[in-house]
C-alpha cells in the first residue's frame, strides 16, 4: 500500500511529498530488498514522409526508440522511461504517463517519463498542429509541428501493448542489487554561453560550431559526469544500465532524416560490446550545454565520432560498477510553482504552435514536479522540466556531495528553458522571450525545491534515506 503525506512546507513555492511503502510482514523479513525488474524497448521510427520536428522525414539515418526498465521491490514500482525525441509535451505527455502507468501497474507520478532530445527526431505534441486544413499566404498546407497525431497514437498504442505484455507474461527477472558508476567524460559536453568580462552573453557556441574562436573558449561550466545506475542479476550480470549524462545531444540537424544521433549511436556501440545489457540514456539539466566545442562539422561523421567515444565512457562505467547498501524504494516529490510571464507566453508571431497552446492552458501548467527516486544508497534527481541549466543539476551535487546522485531532465516540454536568474541580464539565447517563459524569480523557486527534495540527504550526509517519523 502507498501511503501520501504533506510535510510543512519549508520554502513558499513548493510542498514536499514523501510517496512511503507501508510493508506487508513478509516484505519487512527481506534483508537487501531485492528486486525484480522487466525492459522493455519499442521501435517509434516515423515513416517515410512524416514531418520531424524541424523538417520532413526522407530518410532513416537511425531508428529511434522508446524504452526503460520497470523496477520493483515487492510493494513499489516504478517505471524509468526514455523517447528518442526533441519534445513530448503538454497533455500529450500527461497522457502518456498516465497510460504506460496503467499499463506497468503502477500511479502515474511513479512513471519518469523523459526524452533524449535529439533534433532529427519527432515533436510529440499533436495539440500544437495547425487546424486541419490550414494554409498559409500562398495556400500551402501549413506542417504538423507536434507530430502526425496518427504516429502519436500508434506509438503510445505500441509501447503500452508491449509493457502490458511483458507484465501479463510475468517476464520479471530477479535483481540482486543495484550498482553505480561515475566517470569524467572528456572531449564531449561544453558549455554555448559565452560571456565575457562585462557579464554579457557575446556568443553563443551551438552544437554546431564552425567557428575557431568559439572553439577556443574554455569548456566552460558543465557536469564533466557521466553517471550510471545498473541492475545487477543474481549470477552478476548486468540486465539493464541507466546512464545519465547533462548536455544537448546531436552532433547533426536538419538533415531531413530521423536519427538516435550521438546517444543513439553510444547507446548501440556500449549494447554491441557488452552483450545481455540494455542500456537506456537520459539527458540531465544540459539546457545551456551542447557538444559545439568538439564538433566543428554536421554530418554522420561526426555522430560517428561523438557517439564512439560516449558509448565508449558508457562501456567504461560498466567496467567500474560499485556496490551500493540496496533498501526499499521511496520517492520524494516536491511541486514547485513556476513564475511564468504571460507577455513572453503571448504568441503574436504566431495563430498557433507550442506559445499559442500554452497561452491558453498556462495556469494548468504552473505547478511542475520534481522528484527524487531513492533506494537505499542510489538516489535519481528527476525534473519534470523541459531545459533546466547545468548549474542546477551542479546544485543539487553540492549539497549532497557524500551521496550518489544522478540526474534526468527534459520531461515534459511545456516549459521550455530554465535559466539562471543573471541570465537575464547577460543576454543570450536561454533567456530570450523565444525560448524562455519563466521570469528571474526561477532560480530560488527551482533552487528551493532542490533543497526540498534532497532535504533528507542534506541532514543525514551518506544516509540511506529512511522514512520521517
Amino acid at each position: 500500500m502507498i501511503t501520501e503525506k504533506t510535510v510543512p512546507r519549508i520554502g513558499a513555492a513548493a510542498a514536499l511529498l514523501i510517496l512511503t511503502i507501508a510493508f506487508s510482514p513478509a516484505a519487512s523479513l527481506l534483508a537487501d530488498a531485492p528486486y525484480k525488474a522487466i525492459r522493455f524497448k519499442v521501435d517509434v521510427t516515423p515513416a517515410i514522409g512524416l514531418d520531424l520536428a524541424y523538417c520532413p522525414n526522407n530518410k532513416v539515418d537511425m531508428p529511434i526508440y522508446v524504452g526503460g526498465v520497470i523496477l520493483d521491490d515487492g510493494a513499489a514500482r516504478v517505471v524509468w522511461c526514455t523517447c528518442d525525441y526533441i519534445h513530448l509535451s503538454g497533455e500529450t505527455y500527461e497522457n502518456w504517463q498516465k497510460k504506460i502507468a496503467d499499463a506497468a501497474g503502477c500511479p502515474p507520478e511513479h512513471v519518469f517519463l523523459h526524452v533524449v532530445h535529439q533534433h532529427d527526431s519527432m515533436r510529440v505534441a499533436p495539440e500544437y498542429n495547425p487546424p486541419a486544413g490550414a494554409v498559409d499566404d500562398q495556400g500551402k498546407p501549413l506542417p504538423l509541428v507536434g507530430s502526425d497525431p496518427d504516429y502519436v497514437s500508434k506509438s503510445i498504442g505500441d509501447i503500452t501493448a508491449e509493457i502490458g505484455r511483458l507484465v501479463a507474461e510475468d517476464a520479471w527477472v530477479p535483481i540482486a542489487g543495484l550498482k553505480t558508476a561515475e566517470t569524467r567524460v572528456g572531449g564531449l559536453a561544453s558549455n554555448r554561453r559565452l560571456v565575457d568580462e562585462s557579464g554579457k552573453c557575446v556568443a553563443m557556441r551551438f552544437s554546431m560550431d564552425t567557428d575557431p574562436a568559439h572553439q577556443a573558449w574554455p569548456t566552460g561550466v558543465i557536469d564533466p559526469m557521466l553517471r550510471t545506475v545498473a541492475l545487477v542479476k543474481e549470477d552478476g550480470g548486468v540486465y539493464a544500465a541507466l546512464h545519465f549524462y547533462a548536455s544537448h545531444p546531436q552532433a547533426a540537424y536538419r538533415r531531413s532524416m530521423v536519427s538516435g544521433d550521438v546517444p543513439g549511436w553510444a547507446v548501440r556501440y556500449a549494447r554491441e560490446k557488452t552483450p545481455g545489457t540494455e542500456h537506456f540514456y537520459f539527458n540531465g539539466c544540459g539546457g545551456n550545454v551542447t557538444f559545439g566545442k568538439y564538433n566543428p562539422s554536421a554530418d554522420a561523421e561526426a555522430i560517428a565520432a561523438l557517439g564512439t567515444r560516449l558509448g565508449e565512457y558508457l562501456v567504461k562505467n560498466l567496467s567500474r560498477l560499485e556496490d551500493r547498501a540496496g533498501g526499499p524504494i521511496r520517492l520524494y516529490r516536491v511541486e514547485i510553482t513556476l513564475p511564468f510571464d504571460p507577455e513572453r507566453a503571448n504568441p503574436d508571431h504566431a495563430a498557433w504552435g507550442m506559445r499559442a497552446y500554452f497561452e491558453k492552458t498556462m495556469e494548468h501548467w504552473r505547478k511542475a514536479p520534481i522528484t527524487r527516486f531513492n533506494a537505499g544508497e542510489v538516489n535519481i534527481l528527476s525534473f519534470g522540466l523541459s531545459e533546466p541549466c547545468v548549474e542546477y543539476q551542479l546544485y543539487a551535487q553540492e549539497l549532497v556531495p557524500e551521496n550518489f546522485l544522478a540526474t534526468a531532465a527534459n520531461a515534459n516540454g511545456i516549459y521550455d528553458y530554465m535559466p539562471l536568474a543573471k541570465a537575464f541580464d547577460e543576454g543570450g539565447y536561454e533567456s530570450q522571450p523565444t525560448s524562455c517563459l519563466v521570469t528571474p524569480e526561477i532560480e530560488p523557486v527551482l533552487k528551493n525545491g532542490i533543497r526540498e527534495v534532497l532535504a533528507d540527504l542534506i541532514a543525514h550526509p551518506g544516509w540511506e534515506g529512511a522514512p520521517r517519523k
